[in-house]
């Protein structure tokens, strides 16, 4: 019998060798990195953008933008990204995830190095390059996301699919100090130029060793191939479902439990990733640096929270102390209540710029626990659909990356107001608390019937004679 130890033992026999669905793992991982970096880098740069005058000190940028034009340009990213998902899911799930990521990264990367330009000439043009920007990377995530179904033994779920999507944390880790010093220092436009080049140098080494299948890697090991095929099934691009149960998908409750807590977190995760450096600029009075470099501590905590729990997770499963419905159940509840109250209490500390970053930073570092929670349950629950169900949840979600910062461009009329930036915190809660009970009654860690192999047979061969009989 081949197991995980096998590969280790191949390890000592052979020389060094990192199992190739790791090797996926990290690519996935720097994937996300780049996208989150092209994603976020305006929520720092418009700062310098813009013309602002604070404190009667002037800070002199290129273009006169108002409150609620800054909103529309941070949030027309996820016009086109909300778009994508559904369309990427389904993509990658009948043509792989391979080539639809090089097509979708080398286009977001050529975006990126020209938005300067655009965003010199015109406004709207800048708000349709940004949106266009989303449309091809919505289709990343869930293509990366789907590639598990293909490459991860059940019980490496939760530490796999986590290690990629932790690539999108550790880009805002980055981002957010980069982009404010570049800015800074060198200028504005500098930051998409590297975020835009970064991206072709990771897209190089992606088609050099990432594949579709095990069998179809030619780096992969015997032994690591055998025990991924014996973990999952041989399955080949040619195996994958050619009908998508697309009743039972909007049918099920724990789909549309994933759905709602998704979209939930995604209020959360976007809208303070969004408005946080204004925050600090216009509350606390930070420089463009300063808030910057204060996202550090927030997003560093919440990668090493995710890489703990998603190991804890996946060690409690395999000595079967829980059940995984019971931990995604408990991560997800957890990271809804503590990460969703932590930022209303930071309006109540008065202007204690201490406290405030020290509950910010808590709030974040909690919100990890929701990787091995909710968005690995796609993975569990349909393995087969995953691509196609992430995509349909994040196109969801990633409305609310639009709807946060178009919200708190009109809630918060006066930047310098605690009152007002409390009340955002409020509703943010409700939000968030409202998803978590939502999972916490309905999810599922548990792969659902509709979805198995056997059962889509029996519902393919049913709709064959249907057709003959008609």
């Amino acid at each position: 019998m081949n197991d995980g130890n096998d590969v280790l033992r191949e390890v000592r026999k052979e020389g060094f060798y990192i199992p190739r669905r790791y090797v996926l793992a990290v690519l996935a991982f720097f994937g996300l990195f780049n996208v989150s970096c092209m994603r976020s880098n305006i929520n720092v740069t418009i700062l310098a953008m813009i013309n602002t005058t604070q404190d009667n000190i002037t800070q002199t940028g290129l273009f006169n933008w108002n409150s609620k034009q800054q909103g529309i340009l941070i949030g027309s990213y996820y016009y086109g990204y909300a778009a994508a998902n559904i369309p990427g899911g389904i993509l990658a799930s009948k043509f792989g995830f391979r080539n639809l990521c090089a097509i979708t990264m080398l286009v977001a990367s050529v975006l990126t190095l020209t938005f300067p330009l655009v965003a010199y000439y015109n406004f709207y043009f800048a708000v349709a390059c940004r949106a266009t920007l989303g449309l091809f990377q919505g289709g990343t995530v869930p293509a990366l996301n789907y590639a598990w179904s293909n490459w991860a033994p059940p019980l490496e779920v939760s530490i796999l699919n986590s290690i990629g999507l932790s690539g999108i944390i550790f880009g805002q880790l980055v981002v957010y100090p980069l982009a404010g010093v570049i800015a800074h220092n060198v200028g504005w436009e500098a930051t998409y130029y590297i975020t835009g080049g970064m991206t072709l140098i990771w897209l190089i080494f992606f088609l050099i060793f990432a594949s579709d299948t095990p069998s179809s890697n030619k780096w992969i090991s015997k032994t690591e191939r055998a025990f991924i095929e014996k973990s999952i099934g041989k399955r080949e691009l040619s195996d994958e479902p050619k009908l998508i149960p697309w009743k039972a998908i909007f049918s099920s409750k724990c789909i549309w439990a994933l759905f709602a807590t998704h979209s939930a977190d995604a209020w959360f995760q976007y809208t303070f990733a969004a408005i946080l450096p204004t925050y600090m600029a216009e509350v606390f009075h930070y420089d463009i640096t300063q808030s910057g470099l204060v996202m550090i501590l927030p997003f560093l905590t919440q990668w090493i929270v995710l890489v703990l729990a998603s190991q804890t997770t996946d060690l409690l499963r395999k000595k079967k102390i829980v059940t995984t419905t019971r931990i995604r159940k408990i991560n997800t509840l957890t990271s809804c209540l503590v990460s969703g109250v932590l930022p209303v209490l930071s309006g109540y500390t008065g202007r204690d710029r201490f406290a405030v970053i020290s509950l910010f930073t808590i709030s974040f570092a909690i919100g990890g626990l929701h990787y091995p929670g909710y968005l690995s349950t796609a993975l569990d629950v349909a393995p087969r659909y995953s691509g196609i169900v992430f995509g349909i949840s994040n196109t969801m979600a990633n409305t609310m990356g639009f709807l946060g910062p178009f919200a708190a461009g009109y809630m918060i009329t006066d930047q310098q107001s605690v009152a007002l930036w409390e009340n955002l915190f409020w509703l943010t809660f409700g939000i968030n608390l409202t998803g978590g009970l939502i999972f916490a009654i309905f999810g599922s860690g548990v792969e659902q019937t509709w979805a198995k192999k056997d059962y889509k047979e029996i519902f393919c061969r049913e709709t064959e004679k249907l057709h003959q009989t008609t």
